[in-house]
């Protein structure tokens, strides 16, 4: 068992992996699917078994997993326009 951090992430084997800011002290498992080879995978659930994230064990070297979502900014109008 783990607690998601201020930042929304966990480290599992030297790797920080992305869940969300939303579940910052979160109490969370991780479930490794495999083993520890890249292309593995790595689930996360809160303790009611909901699944907040799914990763793949990255290659040897890599130390963060995003989760993937991207933020979308709304478009700036020019001042000079």
């Amino acid at each position: 068992m783990r607690t998601v951090n201020t930042s929304g992430t966990i480290r599992v084997d030297k790797v920080t992996y992305k869940i969300g800011v939303d579940h910052a002290f979160t109490e969370v498992l991780v479930v490794v699917s495999d083993g520890n080879q890249p292309g593995d995978k790595i689930i996360v659930t809160d303790l009611e078994g909901e699944v907040l994230a799914e990763h793949t064990r990255p290659a040897p070297g890599i130390r963060y997993v995003g989760n993937s979502t991207t933020r979308r900014r709304a478009p700036r109008v020019s001042p000079k326009s």
